[in-house]
């Protein structure tokens, strides 16, 4: 397991490493020579309009919450997609494998219309696939196979990203960038919400990223593209510093806290017990320092 600190000690800041773009060279390797963060210092929101599978459960956004955002001097947005949510097929019982990629136009016309809202108030956005064929980090919608490990599955996720890249092929790099797919985690059943799991085998993340990346470049070369950290987004991954991609990592540590009686976390959210502070983890005491140092570079 790779903390943030390891991976900026063991790849001095590899090229990708938490969010800077380009290949990895000789040069690259030495700590005298670290490479700039070409990315923008990009600040704002999730907007959740389509986040979950369910179409009609969506989070609508009002338009004047994105003037809003872009009054309040933020300049960018993540929609998080659930990719059923822009699909056609019989919701009454699990998808099937031969309907993944059945896309439905006036649902991929209503992303179209949010992205255009957020480009007209001078936001960059990010489009994420928060659900993919064949996983999420969240239960709730029964997945035909497994991305990590099932060849259809990542034949399909490759499909999808193949949709939105010639959907804004178009569309500059400054307004747009892509976010392969939202805090990849290994279950031992991906359909169960809390069965035991951890970080995604890091052989199969690259597998999985490379062929999503390849998919997306060979459309728009110069298009920003995102992957976010292992187990659940707060493992740096620095086994993709040499591809041509960003790295995005959460700041959900401590865990505990931040994620306090989260009925998505806990399947008995009321039974956790308290927090203290500082907080008391076994033999480890987490304080302000404890955690400024995690943070630290």
């Amino acid at each position: 397991m790779h903390s943030r600190r390891t991976f900026l000690k063991q790849t001095s800041i590899l090229t990708t490493g938490l969010g800077v773009v380009g290949s990895a060279t000789p040069a690259v390797f030495s700590r005298t020579n670290p490479p700039k963060n070409t990315l923008p210092a990009w600040k704002g929101f999730n907007l959740l309009d389509f986040f979950s599978h369910d179409p009609d459960q969506g989070r609508v956004t009002k338009p004047e919450y994105i003037q809003w955002v872009a009054d309040w001097g933020f300049d960018f947005v993540r929609i998080p997609i659930s990719y059923p949510s822009y699909l056609e097929f019989d919701r009454t019982r699990p998808i099937r494998p031969d309907e993944v990629m059945n896309f439905d136009e006036q649902r991929l016309e209503a992303v179209d219309r949010l992205v255009q809202r957020c480009w007209d108030q001078g936001l960059h956005v990010s489009l994420n696939l928060h659900r993919v064929p064949g996983f999420c980090i969240n239960a709730g919608f029964v997945e035909p196979y497994n991305l990590w490990k099932d060849q259809e599955a990542l034949e399909a996720f490759c499909g999808h990203w193949d949709m939105w890249a010639r959907r804004y092929k178009g569309i500059s790099k400054k307004k747009l960038s892509f976010d392969l797919v939202n805090e990849p985690y290994q279950r031992e059943n991906p359909n169960d919400q809390h069965s035991p799991g951890g970080p995604v085998d890091v052989l199969d993340y690259r597998r999985v990223a490379q062929a999503a990346l390849d998919t997306i470049k060979y459309v728009k070369r110069n298009r920003i593209v995102i992957a976010d950290g292992n187990g659940g987004g707060g493992i740096a991954v620095p086994e993709l510093a040499d591809l041509d991609l960003s790295q995005s990592c959460r700041g959900y540590h401590p865990f505990p806290i931040s994620h306090y009686r989260a009925g998505w976390v806990y399947k008995d959210p009321e039974a956790v017990p308290p927090v203290t502070w500082p907080l008391n983890q076994g033999e480890t005491i987490l304080d302000i320092q404890s955690i400024r140092d995690y943070y630290s570079p």
